[in-house]
Order: C-alpha cells, then sequence, then structure tokens
C-alpha cells in the first residue's frame, strides 16, 4: 500500500496519540480473557482427574450407583454441560447432560481411568465458557468504539498544524534529498529555520560534505571488502569439511549420540545408526512419547529418574534396559547422559546409547551354566552322602567281621604261650609275642574306627560345663600312670563352654594325652588350658614345652592313623588328634595348631555355637 507523506504523517501521528492507549486496554482485556480461559482450563483438568479418580472403585466394582453422587456433584457447576464415563468392555458406564448450558466454546476432555496398572475406562468432561467470555467481549467492543471517536476529533488539530509546521519544509527536504541521490554534491543546501526541521536542513549539508569524501573512502574499502570475502569463503569451506568429518566419525562407530527433552520422553536427534538398532526410520525415534512405546514394559522405572524426576545439571546417569524392535524382538542397551540447559534455560538430556545385546546373551549363558554346575555339585553331593553313607556301612561291617577271627587269634596265641612256652624254642616265643602284638594293634585299629564312626552318628547334647574341672580331673588320671613325673599345670578357675560334656572331655582327654605323650623327659613337664578373645570370639587353647613338630606338617596332624614321630620314639596310635578335630568340628568349631621344634606347640580350637560361653 502506497501512502502519501500527509497520509503517513497523519495516520503516524494518529497511531502515536491512540495506539498506546489501544494496546494497553486491549491488552488488559485480552489479559482478563486469557486468565478466564486459563482458570477454565484448569478447571476442566481438575475437574476430570477429579472424576477419573472418583470412577476407579465403581468400575471396577461394575457400580453405577455409587459413582453418581459424584456426577451430581460435579453437575453442579454451571460450566459443565455433559459427562460421559465408558467401561473399556461394556461401552457408557454413566452420563449426564445439560444441554441449555452450551454457551460459548465447548471443550471437551477425556481422561483414562487406570486400576492396578490397568486402564479400565475413560471419563469424558465437556466444559462451556459461557457467559464469562462473551462479557469480556463487549466491553472490548465498546473500547474500540470509544478509540475511534477520539481519532476523529484529532484529525482536525493534526491536519491543521501538520501543513504549516511539516509538510512544506519536508517538501524542500525531499528534493535535497533526492540531489544527495543522484550525487549532486556540489550545490549547497542553505536553510535559515532553527527549528527541528532546520537543523535537519543543516545536517542534510553535512551529510553531503560528508558523502563526498567517503564516496572516495568507499571506493577503497570495497577492495578489502572483496578479499575480506574471499577469505571467509575459504574457512566456511573448512568448516563444512570439519562438520563432514565428524559426522562421518561419529556415524562409524557403535555408539549412537543423542539429545531429548525429558518433558516429553522425546528425542530431539538421533545418530543414524540407530535405524540399524531397531529397525525404525529415525521419524520414528522423533516421534512423540517414543520411549513410552518401544522402552520393554519391566523397565520403565529405569529410565524415570531421566525423565520423570529432575535431575542437577552436570549430573551423569546411566542405566541398561531393553528396546523393543520393529520385528518384536528385545534389543538390550546401555543409556549414558547428562543434564544441562538449552539456550532457553530448559532443562536439555544428551548422551550416548550403544547395543549390549551380545553381551546380555553371554551373561544369560553363563548364568544358565551357573545354575547348571550348582545342579551337578547338588547331585554330586547327594552321591558324595550316600556313598559316605555305604562307606561308614561297610566300616562298620568290616570292622565287626574281623573282630571275631582277631579274637581267636589272640585267644589261641594266648594258649600257646600259655601251655606250651617250655616247649618252644626262642624265636617261637618271639614269633607269637610279634604275632600277639600286630594282633592287639589291629584290633585297637578296629577300635578307633568304630570310635571315629560314632562320633559323627552320636546326638549332640549341649549343656554348659566348666572346662578348668573337667581338665584337672583329665590331668588327674594321666598322671597316675607316672606318679613320679614332675608336672606343672596351668589351668583357670574356671573356664565355661556350651558343649556336649561326653564329647568335649574325650577331645580335652587327646588333646593333654598328646602334650603328655610328646614332653621332654630331661625337664618338668609344662601343660597350660587357657582361653582368650580373636576378633571378639572365644578361642581355647592347650599349651606345653615339649618336643614340638615341623610348622609344614600342621595340616597333617588330623590325619587318621598318620604319626609325625616315630612309633620307636613314641607310642600311640595316631587317632587321638583325629578324633579332637571331629568332636570340634562336631560343635561347629574350629581346630588349628602353631608350633616350633623342640620348643613346644599350642592347639586352639573354637566352639562358635555357643551362646553362654564366658571365663572368668
Amino acid at each position: 500500500m502506497k501512502l502519501s507523506l500527509r497520509s503517513a504523517v497523519i495516520l503516524a501521528i494518529l497511531i502515536g496519540l491512540c495506539l498506546p492507549a489501544t494496546i494497553t486496554g486491549y491488552i488488559s482485556l485480552q489479559y482478563e480473557l486469557q486468565t478466564v480461559k486459563s482458570q477454565i482450563t484448569r478447571d476442566h483438568q481438575r475437574l476430570s482427574d477429579v472424576l477419573a479418580l472418583g470412577m476407579q472403585e465403581p468400575l471396577w466394582n461394575l457400580s453405577p450407583e455409587s459413582g453418581r453422587p459424584l456426577l451430581e456433584s460435579l453437575m453442579s457447576d454451571e460450566r459443565i454441560v455433559r459427562i460421559t464415563i465408558n467401561d473399556n468392555n461394556l461401552g457408557t458406564f454413566l452420563a449426564t447432560q445439560q444441554a441449555e448450558r452450551a454457551l460459548g466454546n465447548v471443550a471437551a476432555l477425556s481422561r483414562p481411568v487406570i486400576k492396578q496398572g490397568n486402564t479400565i475406562g475413560i471419563v469424558t468432561v465437556e466444559f462451556a465458557d459461557g457467559i464469562t467470555i462473551q462479557s469480556i467481549s463487549r466491553k472490548l467492543r465498546t473500547y474500540l468504539f470509544a478509540v475511534v471517536i477520539q481519532v476523529i476529533f484529532s484529525l482536525a488539530l493534526i491536519l491543521f498544524l501538520l501543513n504549516s509546521r511539516v509538510l512544506r519544509p519536508l517538501e524542500k527536504l525531499t528534493q535535497q534529498s533526492q540531489l544527495l541521490a543522484d550525487r549532486q554534491l556540489s550545490q549547497a543546501f542553505i536553510w535559515q529555520r532553527d527549528d527541528e526541521l532546520g537543523q535537519l536542513g543543516h545536517s542534510l549539508e553535512s551529510t553531503r560534505q560528508a558523502l563526498h569524501h567517503l564516496i572516495g573512502t568507499l571506493e577503497q574499502k570495497n577492495v578489502q571488502l572483496e578479499a575480506d570475502l574471499i577469505s571467509r569463503q575459504q574457512i566456511e569451506s573448512a568448516l563444512r569439511v570439519s562438520q563432514d568429518r565428524f559426522r562421518r566419525l561419529v556415524e562409524s562407530t557403535r555408539l549412537i549420540p543423542w539429545d531429548a527433552r525429558p518433558e516429553e520422553w522425546r528425542f530431539t536427534y538421533v545418530g543414524p545408526q540407530a535405524e540399524q538398532l531397531l529397525g525404525f526410520p529415525i521419524s520414528v525415534w522423533y516421534s512423540e512419547a517414543f520411549l513410552s512405546n518401544y522402552l520393554h514394559p519391566d523397565d520403565r522405572h529405569l529410565a524415570y529418574p531421566l525423565f520423570a524426576e529432575q535431575m542437577a545439571i552436570g549430573q551423569v546417569h546411566e542405566f541398561e534396559c531393553r528396546l523393543l524392535s520393529a520385528n518384536g524382538k528385545e534389543v538390550w542397551v546401555h543409556f549414558l547422559a547428562t543434564v544441562s540447559n538449552d539456550e532457553s534455560g530448559r532443562p536439555h538430556l544428551q548422551g550416548f546409547l550403544f547395543d549390549i545385546s551380545n553381551r546380555k546373551q553371554n551373561e544369560l549363558q553363563l548364568e544358565q551354566y551357573r545354575h547348571h554346575l550348582e545342579d551337578v555339585v547338588e547331585n554330586r553331593s547327594r552321591a558324595l552322602v550316600a556313598s559316605n553313607h555305604e562307606l561308614e556301612i561297610l566300616t562298620g561291617s568290616i570292622a565287626q567281621d574281623l573282630r571275631s577271627p582277631l579274637k581267636t587269634i589272640e585267644g589261641f596265641s594266648q594258649v600257646l604261650l600259655d601251655d606250651y612256652r617250655e616247649k618252644l624254642d626262642g624265636n617261637a616265643r618271639n614269633y607269637l609275642l610279634r604275632i600277639r602284638s600286630s594282633v592287639l594293634a589291629m584290633a585297637n585299629r578296629i577300635e578307633d574306627l568304630l570310635m571315629l564312626q560314632e562320633l559323627s552318628r552320636s546326638e549332640l547334647r549341649r549343656e554348659n560345663i566348666n572346662l578348668s574341672a573337667m581338665a584337672r580331673d583329665i590331668m588327674e588320671e594321666i598322671t597316675l600312670l607316672q606318679t613320679e613325673r614332675a608336672v606343672q599345670l596351668v589351668i583357670p578357675e574356671t573356664i565355661y563352654a556350651d558343649a556336649d560334656a561326653h564329647l568335649i572331655r574325650i577331645a580335652l582327654y587327646n588333646f593333654f594325652e598328646n602334650a603328655w605323650k610328646f614332653a621332654k623327659s630331661d625337664v618338668e613337664t609344662y601343660i597350660e588350658l587357657g582361653s582368650t578373645k580373636v576378633n571378639g570370639q572365644q578361642v581355647f587353647f592347650i599349651a606345653d614345652h615339649g618336643i614340638g613338630f615341623d610348622p609344614e606338617q600342621a595340616k597333617r596332624l588330623f590325619t587318621p592313623f598318620l604319626r609325625l614321630h616315630s612309633h620307636e620314639q613314641h607310642s600311640g596310635s595316631g587317632i587321638g588328634l583325629t578324633v579332637a578335630q571331629r568332636i570340634i568340628s562336631r560343635h561347629n568349631g574350629h581346630i588349628w595348631a602353631k608350633s616350633t621344634p623342640g620348643e613346644g606347640a599350642t592347639f586352639y580350637f573354637t566352639l562358635p555355637s555357643s551362646n553362654t560361653a564366658h571365663s572368668v
């Protein structure tokens, strides 16, 4: 649209006078209108949410009457035109309306009714903005009419002043400006007025003089500008090459870069490798609520901290989840994300994701193999228990079967010695004595085997016993056989333990007998019973100053019938410590020994299942 100077100036003055008031009034009315609309929208959403929550139990129990009071309560709001509740299976469940309320615009809003994680129905509420919007619209029309009246009265005054003070001087300025445009800069512009237009004329003369000088300068600058443009084109070309190189680098890796808006659960950028990952085109990745649709339902809770909760700026979050591909298969991916703010200050997510399906498949195979190994171990454990049971039966049977012939041999050999001693020569008597010694040794071995077997089957009966009193009684029994030996016993007044009295006496007897047996012959026999605390657990010990043993042989001490010292030096079957070890194991305890050859030995054991063990 072309306007003359007169029309343009008049229009500008009118707009300058009337526009502020018009805009202010219009904005005020529009703000009031938007406020009312926003309030109506919030009320509409709130009532829809209230109805969706209130209809859970009626829809779940299929009881329309229980939901009708809520409908009648909501219909008391005169802005509600219609309410409809639909069941997913039965269709319309409840409905009510008042068509006469449909004034102005009518908006419908639906909400799902969710019960126990399932959508069981939909509620729809239709809302009318009513008389409120119409009243504001009438105010707006009245205000615009007043503005038009103001424009008419102002126009006459403006025309009078405009012609005399503005338009004629502007015509002269226009002529002089045209001379500048035609580069006729040789003639001077003369003005006699001192008002604003006169000052503009003087400025126009100054401009003429400056242009005359500037044209020459611009011609020189133009050459320099052309050189700068060539340099900029080269920089832009290098930048495009760098961007293309970066794009190829990103697309050639397994890492898939992405950007997303957390409030929309939607990607704003995804690397092109994503098409091969799930088989979807990139446009599907950019669709709204992509993660809600294609993130595995069982893994959605992993993404809630990233997309549904407010995370700190710069915070790094990573998790592993499953995405549903186009062919319906599950694809395991690893998400790595950081939070930042975009240009508008809104939270923005960016990071990488990559396919870990092969690793997950390997983990699954390892888990299956682990279960297989557990089954194999369990089966072999059962077989071992059965084998041990059969071995116990066999051992008992063999021991019982050997007892009778050994007693027969021992008896006849004794008869030979008693009745035919004088008729036998020295070699024959020596042979018989060796036979009896071997038979007795074998009988003792059989008794020891039966005792070990009995220990594994005997019932454990715990009671609170005084180990100190039991130890003194055992040592009194042992020392009766060699009253001439000097003995130093160190036994506290009372040491209590919760254990089986019969079994623990056997264990203590073997410990003390072992200390007595391997004492040094040339010094006083020293034996000590005590207890200490190790890592908060009570540990009992029996120490001596005997001949000791090689520490490297400590693990062999508890092997049945194994002797660390020769039979000629020290007698015994080599089963005493084995019996003690079995008894301590029956009490769920541990036993170990420490020694230095020639300086004595110390045997330690625990009774961890004891509840009342204490020492005074």
